[in-house]
């Protein structure tokens, strides 16, 4: 089932990318533009592939073994900043700690919880599998108050629950690498709590049935 809805993520990126092209392909093409147009598939292409790997890598740990990394629909939280070897990504910030979390809703949307910070600077950024950041609720966006976000994947056509904010994810995988303030080690604990207050829930009980177009 994942393996069919990845494949038909990069057959809709391939008919975007070579649409133009077959309306001329009655003309022969040239050896540099042919380069060109594999060059541009590539490049196209690339993030789907690259978010592919790093999501299989990141979910197949168990929770709790590498900070980050665990099981998808789960966040996966950093209790400290990251050491001197830290290569997971490139030039992590040393203000606040991670909490990551990989959304699988191939089969239902998730919900996306955040606590009332008091005021305290956080983000959960939301990438889609194009690595594109398309929604990043948190301070600056939606408050530090408590909020409750549905992330609902392509052609997903149910309610919203009230009291909920909808985010509509351009693909039905999502990497959210959230980030809340943290004043040095002496405010970890404070940070913790934070942390142990985000969370996420599916629709499998809140919805007797959804459909997709």
């Amino acid at each position: 089932m994942r393996r069919r809805i990845f494949v038909t993520l990069v057959g809709f990126a391939m008919s975007a990318v070579f649409g133009a092209a077959s309306a001329s392909a009655q003309t022969a093409l040239s050896e540099q533009e042919a380069h060109a147009i594999g060059v541009a598939a590539y490049l196209y292409f690339y993030p789907l592939v690259s978010m592919e790997i790093t999501r299989k890598v990141a979910t197949n740990v168990e929770a709790g073994k590498i900070p980050g990394f665990g099981p998808a629909n789960m966040f996966h939280n950093f209790s400290a900043f990251p050491t001197a070897d830290f290569k997971t990504v490139v030039r992590p910030n040393f203000d606040t700690l991670y909490s990551a979390a990989f959304l699988d809703m191939t089969k239902e949307p998730v919900i996306v919880s955040a606590p009332d910070t008091g005021g305290r600077y956080y983000l959960l950024p939301m990438l889609d599998m194009w690595t594109d950041v398309f929604a990043s609720p948190g301070w600056r966006t939606t408050g530090t108050q408590a909020g409750n976000f549905l992330i609902t994947p392509p052609g997903w056509n149910g309610d919203t629950p009230s009291g909920m904010t909808r985010i509509d994810a351009p693909t039905p995988y999502v990497w959210i690498i959230g980030r809340t303030k943290t004043d040095g080690p002496q405010d970890y604990d404070a940070v913790h709590k934070i942390q142990a207050g985000q969370n996420y829930a599916t629709l499998t009980k809140l919805f007797a049935a959804h459909s997709h177009d």
